[in-house]
């Protein structure tokens, strides 16, 4: 794999803002959504109380476990940009890290933080291609232990459905999913009659990218070592996650089975993946509703678990914003970000 390097790289640069449309039509449809949810489905007065009544300690607990499965997955990148060529310390990687988690609060969806990430790893090492594969393979590895996790809970979870679909068949659908399409990119024969079949369609102008994407998982293809340490990383940061549900739950003297939340959170952290809201909120809120509402959850109550999380995750990723202004104290504030980011990789 050759790929030539970027033209003076600096540490960090402005960083880019989602499309003008998606700047509008994704606050407009969160506003919606909380407007429907507080207004229509909770009763505002008893999420006030329920709230008022949550036990601190529980919530900061879940700040620090959520940290920590941060540094986690900080590490599994960094273990990841060794296929790439890719030079740069552990603890550039995690300011980094922290930076992309930031981000998220305020992008589109919970993977904008991912091109924040990959932007700023291109600027340190000059190869923007190497650097968005990394990002794309650390997203990667991480649905794979979601994804496995939550088809496992899902036949020990609750008879629960979202959509008509029981939860071990969405699982399954999920997870196959999931695997056709890391066959595609991996397989040269797979990878050829696919693109043989999306030329004859309206989706030709796409081959182009996924072209770039499945030259850049070459690398990938000969670390299969490696790639099982960071899957089993992947999974112990969502068993952390699960654990941070299980204490926000514990916070407001509640308690869900652990079967019952490690495929709830597979799928409300999928959806949170859609770029339909900011950062997923609605969304989540919503599903929180729906999914454990099953097991007899008010609505109160599952929209504060879900403003819980919020709060968490929100001041878990505060540091990023200090580590950002830090950078950007000590980068030259002329130095705007140019040049494409995507995953080109020249062979």
């Amino acid at each position: 794999m050759i790929e030539s390097k970027a033209q003076s790289p600096k540490p960090t640069a402005n960083l880019p803002t989602a499309r003008a449309s998606g700047r509008l039509i994704k606050p407009l449809v969160t506003i919606g959504l909380y407007i429907f949810i507080f207004a229509y489905w909770v009763d505002v007065a008893e999420l006030v109380s329920r709230l008022r009544a949550t036990r601190v300690e529980y919530v900061l607990l879940g700040v620090v476990l959520y940290s920590l499965g941060q540094l986690i997955s900080a590490y599994k990148w960094y273990l990841l940009l060794e296929p790439m060529d890719l030079v740069i310390s552990y603890g550039r990687v995690t300011a980094f890290y922290f930076i992309g988690m930031f981000f998220n609060i305020f992008l589109p969806t919970i993977v904008g933080g991912d091109a924040v990430k990959a932007i700023l790893l291109s600027r340190e090492t000059g190869f923007a291609g190497r650097a968005t594969m990394s990002v794309f393979m650390e997203r990667n590895v991480g649905l794979l232990a979601l994804l496995t996790i939550g088809t496992v809970a899902a036949w020990y979870a609750p008879p629960v459905r979202l959509f008509g679909l029981s939860l071990p068949t969405l699982a399954l659908i999920l997870l196959a999913g999931y695997i056709a399409a890391n066959v595609v990119l991996t397989s040269p024969r797979a990878y050829a009659i696919v693109d043989a079949i999306i030329a004859s369609t309206p989706l030709a102008g796409m081959r182009h990218r996924a072209s770039s994407l499945y030259a850049g998982l070459v690398p990938y293809r000969n670390h299969l070592g490696l790639l099982m340490i960071t899957v089993g990383l992947s999974s112990l940061f969502q068993a952390i996650v699960i654990g941070v549900v299980f204490l926000n739950a514990r916070a407001l003297g509640q308690s869900f089975s652990i079967s019952a939340l490690a495929i709830f959170v597979p799928i409300i952290s999928l959806a949170g993946m859609l770029p339909f809201t900011v950062n997923g909120l609605g969304v989540r809120e919503a599903l929180y509703v729906l999914l454990f509402g099953q097991l007899g959850a008010s609505r109160d109550l599952s929209v504060s678990m879900a403003l819980l999380y919020l709060a968490v995750t929100f001041m878990a990723s505060l540091p990023g914003g200090i580590v950002y202004a830090l950078l950007r104290r000590n980068t030259e504030p002329t130095t705007p970000l140019r040049g494409n980011t995507g995953p080109t990789i020249q062979r």
